[in-house]
């Protein structure tokens, strides 16, 4: 669909098909929640939504309304807070103001607001009287990582429409017709979670092996504080590859919680490292160590330098390994 990453997969998608058919019923809802970490595919389902909300054809990706929303040249579909750590109270003034007047092409205006988690409160509540007291033919479409991180204010006046984990078989022919050779997406669909930005990541990684390695390496090696020192240093934790260093964090986890359940390790080929690491983790250590990891990209996306957080990350999984042990 004119150079549109993923539209097939994500227009069966269960939050594609309920939107799309609200707006087949004439009930676009007014504002929607979509709970996702899957930004690639949180991309495309915004850009479906446009074009299912503006084309006669009902999304046909051909026609002149869809491509105004491809190259985003549509003057009534706004994309809000993508990049941007720090949205204002004095920003989502202006959005409201904005939603208030007229459409400038007369017809619906929709507001797209991706990683809205990165919302303070206060813009968050600026933004709530517009969702009590909505104004006709505008819609908002807010995405967070987590709802735990929306007001519940604002959640209890959206339509929460959850986008699932894609099927692995799925994710693999998504990489494969973008360009990624079929034994790199087979890595990555397998290793996803059922998340396309996941498997792309994965699937691309030149030093994938060699990454996962050093990685169960640091988890199995570091035994106390004391042992920071040595590996904050560690080419792992650059500014170019802290961002892959906390994915592979989180899928090494994923794996050691995946041991403990007696369920299959999707690195099955570092099974015997991921087995050490399990006893050394418990279920309770595994489930506060992703809360830690979380926590670094949060400190990450507000220009934390990458020695203070791969010092802050080192430091609370010993914490937490010691604090948990069984």
């Amino acid at each position: 669909m004119n150079g549109l990453r993923y539209a097939d997969e994500v227009k069966k998608s269960s939050a594609y098909k309920s939107i799309a058919a609200d707006i087949d019923r004439g009930e676009f809802s007014h504002a929607y929640f979509i709970p996702s970490e899957d930004k690639d595919a949180v991309d495309t389902l915004f850009a479906l939504i446009a074009m299912k909300a503006y084309c006669e054809k009902g999304g046909c990706g051909e026609c002149a309304e869809c491509h105004k929303v491809l190259v985003r040249s549509k003057p009534d579909v706004k994309y809000l807070a993508e990049g941007k750590e720090n949205f204002t109270v004095a920003e989502m003034s202006e959005v409201t103001e904005d939603a208030g007047m007229t459409a400038f092409e007369g017809g619906r205006k929709l507001y797209f607001f991706k990683n809205f988690e990165n919302l303070a409160d206060a813009p968050q509540n600026k933004l709530l009287k517009t969702l009590e007291e909505p104004f006709e033919k505008v819609h908002f479409i807010l995405s967070a990582a987590s709802a735990a991180t929306v007001l519940p204010t604002v959640l209890s006046r959206v339509k929460q429409v959850p986008l699932g984990a894609f099927p692995e078989e799925s994710v693999k022919a998504a990489l494969i017709k973008d360009g990624v050779p079929a034994d790199r997406a087979a890595r990555g669909a397998r290793l996803s979670q059922g998340s396309l930005t996941r498997a792309r990541e994965f699937a691309v990684d030149e030093d994938f092996a060699r990454h996962v390695a050093e990685v169960t390496d640091v988890l199995t090696e570091l035994k106390s504080s004391a042992d920071v020192y040595r590996f904050v240093k560690d080419g792992i934790f650059s500014k170019d590859r802290i961002e892959r260093t906390l994915s592979m964090f989180e899928l090494v986890f994923h794996c050691v919680m995946s041991a403990h359940l007696g369920l299959p390790v999707a690195l099955a080929e570092k099974a015997e490292a991921i087995e050490a690491i399990a006893s050394a983790y418990s279920v309770a250590a595994v489930g506060e160590a992703n809360d830690v990891i979380l926590t670094c990209r949060a400190r990450l996306k507000s220009n934390c330098n990458a020695t203070n957080v791969a010092d802050y990350l080192l430091l609370k999984l010993a914490e937490v390994k010691y604090k948990c042990r069984s």
